[in-house]
């Protein structure tokens, strides 16, 4: 059968899943609060139903916390199965006299598709189920065996996902992992990323007198926390920006010189780049670009400080205490506790021992990197580049995605990420949006990657 019949599907039938995307879209599925715990239960059902109704297997799971859908087409036990992990809960909206409209209440305006949920991630969930409709229509099958685990909780942090992907590890089996909840290069240009930074977050407290002091009559022989937290903090880089933390760099993965051939041919205009987010210029650690800088090299940010007086006025004081929450961005091959434990001894061994040192281990997610000679990685960049009619971006995230090497290592799948969702698409922000035309040709690469890689 030709894949042509089934893009002309997709086509013939681009209004009715843009109104099925719009009432999807209208569930206010929220995990962040309690009061619309019932909305995200609704948009799993609504999920499960449309499921069942192309065909598909499909169940509601409980969790500890909100539920999941799982959907499941077996089109020949000898054929390779995929995964496609998604999730239907959604950001808070935040203020909405920001909003142009109700956030809930989508609006098409010109190629776009506006609310809460559109570009992260109920759109891209739609692309999927839009492909395989497509599939079963005009062919009655699909080329390969395909599952949907499509959860309620990513914005809450999935806590509850990778105890479900080890208890039910025999029926997630697959080739690999297909997600799109990643972005575009630009409009219009078709994206794999291929890594993502991991994390490790901390937080360094130094606590000195037991209340707060006049400078004028003990300034001078107390340690002011605050000054000694500006010293650790201001010798965590050398004057290179590298991170000054013995062994920081010892595992890191160097970039490979195919990576830099990969990342040459979609350049990034470091000038305009600047101008967008309102910076005079770059720094960093010598001899990286912008790009590599900003994805694929591991970092140490402070990203707030905290104590002593900040209010309107003066108010000459030696601070009780002093705090930085510091995070550092991780490339593959570094270990988020082993960062965690070099960071703890270098801040220890610079603080002086006149003020007590408090070192909080918040939170850390290991980074990840899709092989790019992976199978499926080829197949992907002819179906990609097929549907969008440009060549394909790769590129890697700076951001972290904690799932990532949770399928690795539960299921012992890597994973694909397609993105789809434009650079302004403003996720987690008002008036998000998505752009309905790499929609449409995410749908038509989704199916055209079905046939490719089950040859």
């Amino acid at each position: 059968m030709s894949i042509e019949r089934v893009v002309a599907c997709l086509h013939q039938h681009r209004d009715r899943h843009l109104q099925q995307l719009r009432e999807l879209c209208r569930i206010p599925s929220i995990s962040a609060q309690p009061q619309h715990a019932a909305d995200v239960r609704r948009a799993v059902e609504w999920t499960c139903r449309h499921c069942r109704a192309l065909g598909l297997e499909a169940e509601v799971h409980e969790t500890a916390g909100h539920p999941l859908v799982f959907a499941q087409y077996v089109a020949d036990p000898a054929a390779p199965t995929y995964l496609v992990y998604g999730h239907l809960d959604v950001q808070p909206t935040s203020d909405r006299a920001l909003w142009d409209a109700d956030p809930f209440e989508p609006v098409v305006d010109g190629e776009w598709l506006v609310c809460r949920g559109a570009a992260d991630d109920k759109g891209q969930v739609m692309v999927y189920l839009r492909a395989i409709e497509a599939w079963l229509e005009a062919a009655g099958t699909l080329p390969v065996n395909i599952k949907l685990l499509i959860e309620g909780e990513e914005e809450v942090g999935s806590v509850n996902l990778a105890p479900f992907l080890r208890e039910h590890r025999e029926l997630l089996a697959c080739e690999a992992v297909l997600i799109s909840d990643t972005g575009i290069l630009a409009d219009g240009v078709p994206t794999i990323t291929y890594g993502t930074r991991g994390l490790c977050y901390m937080e360094v407290r130094l606590h000195g007198p037991a209340h707060d002091l006049h400078s004028g009559t003990h300034g001078g022989p107390v340690t002011n926390p605050a000054n000694a937290l500006a010293r650790i903090i201001a010798s965590l880089h050398d004057e290179h920006g590298r991170v000054n933390i013995d062994g920081f760099y010892d595992d890191v993965l160097e970039i490979s010189q195919r990576e830099r051939e990969l990342s040459a041919a979609f350049p990034l205009d470091e000038q305009q780049y600047a101008r967008d987010l309102g910076v005079p210029g770059f720094n960093g650690e010598q001899g990286y670009s912008v790009q590599e800088l900003r994805s694929a090299r591991p970092t140490l940010d402070v990203n707030g400080i905290y104590g002593g007086y900040t209010k309107e006025g003066a108010s000459t004081i030696i601070p009780a205490m002093a705090g930085a929450k510091i995070s550092m961005r991780l490339v593959p091959r570094q270990r988020g506790d082993d960062i965690a434990a070099k960071f703890k001894r270098a801040v220890e061994e610079r603080c002086p021992r006149t003020v007590q040192c408090e070192i909080i281990e918040h939170a850390h997610a290991a980074a990840y990197m899709t092989p790019l000679d992976a199978p499926f990685i080829e197949p992907a960049r002819e179906a990609l580049r097929a549907a969008f009619g440009s060549e394909v971006a790769f590129i890697r995230e700076g951001g972290s995605l904690p799932i990532l090497p949770t399928f690795r290592d539960e299921l012992g799948a890597e994973c694909l990420l397609i993105g789809l969702a434009s650079p302004s698409c403003n996720a987690h922000g008002p008036n998000e949006r998505v752009r309905l035309p790499d929609l449409d040709r995410g749908a038509e690469a989704v199916a055209r990657f079905f046939e490719l890689v089950a040859k």
